[in-house]
């Protein structure tokens, strides 16, 4: 069954377009929304949360039209959602005080709500925060709160956006691992936006990559933002943001978004003399079987992904933790 169905999507807001051809997120599954900032990946969660509005085209929810100009429905829709918003707001008093606020407003109480509360809290590592004043914490440790917060009432669908934010990497852990625990156990449908697709991979292999406020039709893998700059002799290179520089056949200089078609990546254990300009050098940190082709992660300053024939993972010996080159041609490079 499908949680969410778009189809033919417009929605405008200031500069910005977001335009949706079609797009559906299964039930009880984990989905991942990736992409450079900008993009549209906020836009497109308060679509979702019936928060932003009008728009044109049709939003189904669990197989129902959403009409934005009912306003009255809208409420009732959004409290069958949990929101964690990218900068959530916390009420002025305590840790336990905020985490309770959505079990209060759904009408749970007594020794039920105390439980939840501290379940979720040893879950996130906040039970020595919950007297503590909210608006006292840190960066991250208002992120768990809210998080928490959130998570108390067991929603049946589950918006992230960045999730884990300012969040140490001990913490982050353990909010993936909750976040999986929950799908897994309650049947929890979770869409999360994220701009780190190596978090993505790590939370599910249903993953979409959004570009301009459309969704990339090259494939989700190798979705990357940086700075396009013309050298000598006319020799165009993308600084990428977090990462190495890249070789690009076209593109006009300034900021771009590029994308890098994994099948045209060629992996080898030294590195080939050819004539493409890209080279990268990495350790293989995963892989996994995609119809009759092996999808490989490589880690070379960014997480780049390649598509290989089985044959050719076999014949080269490759695993988990071997090195490898990356090479590929400037063209293979589609500057957005």
């Amino acid at each position: 069954m499908k949680v969410y169905e778009l189809t033919g999507i417009e929605l405008q807001r200031g500069g910005f377009r977001l335009c949706i051809d079609k797009l559906h997120f299964e039930q009880g599954r984990i989905h991942a929304i990736a992409g450079p900032n900008g993009s549209g990946k906020t836009t497109l969660l308060n679509l979702m949360g019936f928060l932003s509005g009008p728009w044109r085209g049709r939003l189904d929810f669990r197989g129902n039209t959403v009409v934005p100009s009912e306003q009255t429905a809208l409420p009732a829709r959004r409290r069958q959602i949990g929101y964690l918003m990218q900068n959530p707001y916390l009420f002025n008093t305590t840790v336990r005080n905020n985490i309770r606020y959505g079990l209060d407003v759904r009408g749970i109480t007594g020794q039920s709500a105390e439980q939840r509360v501290r379940q979720v809290a040893e879950e996130l590592n906040l039970p020595e925060l919950l007297s503590a004043d909210a608006h006292r914490l840190s960066g991250g440790e208002a992120q768990r709160v809210a998080l928490a917060r959130t998570l108390a009432f067991k929603p049946d669908v589950l918006l992230l956006d960045e999730p884990t934010a300012n969040v140490d990497r001990q913490n982050i852990r353990a909010i993936e691992q909750l976040v999986k625990t929950l799908n897994r156990t309650c049947g929890t449908s979770v869409i999360m936006s994220t701009h780190s697709s190596d978090q993505a991979y790590r939370m599910t292999d249903s993953m979409i990559s959004m570009v301009d406020g459309k969704i990339a039709h090259a494939g989700y893998e190798n979705v990357f933002s940086g700075t396009l700059r013309l050298g000598n002799n006319a020799v165009k290179t993308v600084s990428l943001d977090q990462g190495p520089r890249i070789h690009v056949a076209s593109g006009t200089e300034g900021p771009v978004t590029v994308v890098i078609d994994p099948a045209e990546i060629i992996l080898s254990r030294k590195e080939l003399q050819s004539s493409a300009l890209n080279r990268l050098h990495g350790p293989i940190t995963k892989t996994e079987d995609v119809n009759g082709s092996v999808r490989v992660l490589i880690d070379c300053g960014i997480l780049l992904c390649a598509l290989v024939t089985r044959r050719s993972y076999a014949d080269l010996g490759l695993n988990i933790g071997k090195e490898v080159w990356a090479t590929f041609k400037a063209n293979a490079v589609r500057v957005l």
